[in-house]
């Protein structure tokens, strides 16, 4: 995907979760997601179906924009097993998985509808079912556009985790109504669909933490597709030297022997980054258990050291070997280190190289309720003003260009969820510090 394609879609993914915080009903948040798609550029038509459990199973649109809307009037589309069941919008319904049509002109599943979706220009599209754990809301995001091939399976699991925060949020609106309508009739159904709006509300949460997990390690790809092929390169030419050298009448033995050894390690290399970069990735919610600090930290280094060196910004750690474990999730503390030390990277890149110093400080602090374990990223970039400093870890608030603005959102929310606070403070020079203290396990 080009940088333009990526940076309009992160642009557009702002807007859409802009909206599930926004909406004040459910036809609003679905008519909202549809105009945000087609208005960011990349898609033709967007529209969003609800199965029906009529005799023909018939999947109704409920809210739609783009060009050609009137291709809906005439279209139908099914959810069951028969040939109107075979477009992308029934399959992921039926299926509960998402799938797309890489060329309408040729595919013999979108036959029925093959003259009407090109008279409308119409070249490719793709579904994805509204599907969030146990909730399922029985419908799915159709996107229409006028390349061919258009969808991948990038596509598909960025739109994947769009779909489960739009299931989320519908949810909890739904919950939100089923308490107006059972107010003083049922205080225990009303207590029961709080309980799953809340439910639906973090489960949300967790959903658009992990669509922020994938989209930082997209801005770090270069670097870690760096990281990954400098061991690859030297694999194949050290595999090559050891062929060239066994084909001798007298192979240097010793020389295979360290080289091979060489191969091993850089084998074992590449695997570390590719294991880093899935744990990090990963989707599971997992209970909070005993987590070292310093794991922590050694977890999140290596990701971002590459980029560091891109960028020729110093990396220095000054970390403490007495950090207390603390009660949580591995993973999200992750997420919120290596988001303060990408917005300390991006933060100088317009600095003076001499400039560019980073550095991750680990320290314990003793309290009245026992040791807590802080940590701290200093940067020597801009800096933020006086006006800027109350509103950094708003929602959607960014000075980065293309910037989503949740970052430090987000991470307040996980250090919150651990019982502990996250801050900035500026610098008495240049720069900012970033910092996020939590409580050690009693």
């Amino acid at each position: 995907m080009s940088d333009r394609r990526l940076d309009r879609r992160l642009r557009t993914f702002h807007t859409c979760i802009e909206a599930l915080f926004q909406a004040g009903s459910e036809q609003e948040l679905l008519q909202s997601i549809c105009d945000t798609l087609v208005t960011g550029g990349e898609f033709t038509l967007a529209w969003i179906g609800y199965g029906e459990d009529d005799p023909g199973k018939t999947v109704c649109p409920v809210a739609q924009a783009g060009h050609g809307r009137d291709f809906l009037e005439d279209a139908t589309f099914s959810w069951g097993g028969e040939a109107r069941g075979q477009a992308p919008a029934g399959t992921a319904i039926r299926t509960g998985k998402a799938c797309w049509v890489d060329d309408i002109r040729t595919d013999p599943s979108f036959s029925p509808w093959r003259t009407a979706a090109l008279a409308h220009g119409y070249a490719s599209c793709m579904a994805v079912p509204f599907i969030a754990g146990a909730f399922d809301l029985h419908g799915t995001l159709n996107l229409y556009s006028v390349e061919r091939h258009a969808f991948d399976q990038s596509t598909l699991e960025h739109f994947a985790g769009l779909a489960t925060c739009v299931t989320r949020a519908v949810m909890a609106l739904r919950g939100h109504l089923a308490d107006d309508l059972t107010s003083g009739v049922s205080a225990l159904r009303a207590s029961e669909e709080r309980k799953r709006a809340q439910e639906a509300l973090q489960q949300a949460h967790a959903e658009l933490a992990h669509v922020t997990r994938v989209m930082t390690l997209g801005e770090l790809a270069a670097s870690i597709a760096h990281e990954i092929n400098q061991p690859l390169a030297a694999i194949i030419a050290d595999a090559n030297a050891c062929l060239h050298w066994l084909d001798a009448d007298r192979p240097p033995l010793d020389a295979v022997r360290e080289t091979l050894t060489a191969i091993a390690n850089d084998s074992n290399r590449a695997a570390e980054v590719i294991t880093r970069i899935r744990a990090f990735l990963s989707r599971s919610s997992v209970p909070y258990g005993p987590c070292d600090p310093a794991e922590v930290i050694r977890g999140v280094l290596p990701l971002v050291h590459p980029e560091l060196r891109r960028h020729g910004i110093i990396l220095e750690t000054s970390l403490a070997s007495d950090l207390p474990p603390v009660m949580g999730d591995r993973v999200q503390l992750q997420q919120v280190l290596l988001n303060l030390l990408m917005n300390a990277a991006e933060a100088m890149r317009e600095v003076l190289p001499e400039r560019r110093r980073l550095v991750v400080r680990s320290t314990v602090e003793h309290r009245d309720d026992g040791p807590w374990a802080v940590v701290a990223v200093e940067d020597a970039g801009v800096g933020f003003g006086q006006d800027a400093g109350p509103r950094l870890f708003d929602a959607f608030y960014t000075t980065k260009p293309g910037g989503l603005g949740m970052g430090l959102s987000i991470s307040r929310s996980i250090v919150d969820a651990h019982a502990g606070r996250l801050w900035a403070t500026a610098n008495p020079g240049h720069g900012a510090t970033f910092h996020f203290a939590l409580p050690g396990m009693r």
